[in-house]
């Protein structure tokens, strides 16, 4: 019986890594952002997550590519990162998108 369930489960969880494509997800609130890092603070237990960024990151609000100058502290982000040795380095940013009237305070 075991062994019935155990090949079922090893398929479900390498179709779930393979999905994922080895990345990692954070999700939360731009605490800091400069030319080569961007920290985010999870919004269910506070801790701040240092995520480095480079060229090849991409950056998107909605379904529009956007640049790191235009992400600032308090945006909302979801980013996939791949960890090696401990840091996060991002793939791709993902803003949440805002009303113009949010901008305009």
């Amino acid at each position: 019986m075991k062994r019935l369930l155990a090949a079922p489960l090893a398929l479900v969880l390498s179709v779930s890594a393979f999905a994922h494509n080895g990345m990692e997800h954070i999700m939360g609130t731009v605490t800091a952002i400069t030319a080569t890092s961007i920290d985010v603070k999870n919004p269910k237990d506070g801790k701040v997550t240092p995520v480095v960024t480079d060229a090849k990151t991409m950056w998107m609000r909605g379904k529009d590519m956007i640049t790191a100058k235009d992400v600032h502290t308090g945006d909302r982000v979801a980013i996939h990162a791949k960890k090696v040795d401990g840091k996060f380095f991002a793939a791709e940013v993902e803003v949440g998108t805002t009303t113009a009237a949010a901008h305009s305070h």
